[in-house]
């Protein structure tokens, strides 16, 4: 008896040490983060992944990390490459993924939000809608939903152009488009001509005059010298370049209970920093690119150019038609009953139905 209970207590402890190293066990998750010369990876993505959740973890838990510009990807392949165990993590922007699922690209229609507080509204309403795409595509789920600030249209103007205008203004300009619905909404909301360029080649485009206005967050124009090569900021929100972090599904069901809490735990942390910072960053874009108090460098004395109350109003029915009717018939081809999960969530938010 006394051998039994000396060898069942030695396979006890045996057992518990190997439970303790099991719930020590270190981990470098691979990650892909957004643009390397942008504030989303530079103030947070970054920081989080290389020390962030390294301190809270105790060391245990770090990461290889780098911004997708390092690796020479552009944002359309994050998710495949996701998919493929390339990665753990993987932070993306939806407008970037929808090629792969209209559904997706639902999130962050054109025109459709006029707040930061609406978006994050619009974006929590369509979470599920949004998860259910990810697993079935990417075989991943969301482990948070973030913002970029405002999309403006930043143009170059003659001097006199008048500070509002209605939308008669737009028609006929060319007009940096970045995606499906920001080609619906040149196109059908502004009668505008809809001009595929890269994000680096538009201030030169601007400055020769191949673009008339070009699109994108207020920050991220202000950071790429826009305003050295444009006269005016459209103060209408186009979008917030609706974002998220996701994991593979293999990666996760590989770590322990203690070590998904505590990950869960520190990324909801950041989608709330997140949120805030670019409540901030909203700010400090348009005051940077106009004359208002910047903290980021040198302002960039634009024009603030505004929409008649008509004008709006014209543009709210087109956007119904032209962005969100367009955008519901190419995902109804694909994913049909998708409008109408749009009309439970989103729609009920913002006001707008979808119909094909």
């Amino acid at each position: 008896m006394t051998g039994l209970k000396i060898g069942a207590l030695g396979a006890a402890l045996a057992a518990g040490l190997a439970l303790s190293a099991t719930a020590q066990e270190s981990h470098n998750f691979a990650v892909v983060g957004t643009w390397g010369g942008l504030a989303p990876w530079q103030d947070h993505e970054g920081p989080f992944w290389n020390q962030a959740l390294p301190e809270a973890s105790g060391g245990r838990l770090t990461a290889t990390a780098r911004p997708l510009t390092e690796l020479g990807m552009d944002g359309t392949t994050v998710m495949r490459e996701l998919r493929s165990g390339a990665f753990d993590f993987a932070h993306g922007v939806f407008l970037y993924v929808a090629a792969d699922s209209p559904v997706i690209e639902g999130a962050d229609l054109v025109g459709v939000t006029p707040d930061l507080a609406t978006f994050r509204q619009v974006m929590e309403a369509y979470r599920p809608v949004l998860e259910g795409e990810f697993q079935r595509l990417f075989n991943s789920h969301i482990m948070m939903l973030y913002a970029w600030p405002q999309t403006h249209l930043i143009c170059r103007f003659p001097a006199d152009t008048p500070d509002q205008v209605d939308l008669s203004f737009f028609e006929g300009l060319k007009i940096r488009s970045f995606g499906a619905s920001a080609t619906d909404f040149i196109t059908h909301s502004l009668n505008a001509v809809p001009v595929a360029v890269a994000f680096g080649e538009v201030l030169p485009s601007l400055e020769r005059g191949a673009l008339d206005c070009g699109a994108t967050g207020v920050l991220s124009a202000y950071s790429a010298s826009w305003q050295q090569g444009t006269t005016t900021d459209l103060q209408m929100a186009l979008g917030y370049t609706a974002s998220f972090l996701a994991v593979n599904n293999d990666s996760w069901a590989a770590l322990s209970d203690e070590d998904r809490a505590l990950i869960e735990e520190q990324v909801a942390a950041l989608e709330n920093r997140m949120w805030e910072a670019t409540a901030r960053d909203d700010t400090d874009g348009i005051n940077c690119l106009a004359d208002g108090p910047c903290p980021r460098g040198e302002n960039g004395h634009l024009r603030q150019m505004t929409m008649s109350d008509a004008g709006m109003a014209q543009l709210r029915a087109s956007i119904e038609s032209g962005v969100i009717g367009t955008w519901a018939q190419r995902c109804e081809e694909r994913s049909p009953g998708c409008a109408a999960a749009w009309n439970e969530t989103i729609g009920q938010i913002v006001g707008y139905t979808a119909t094909p």
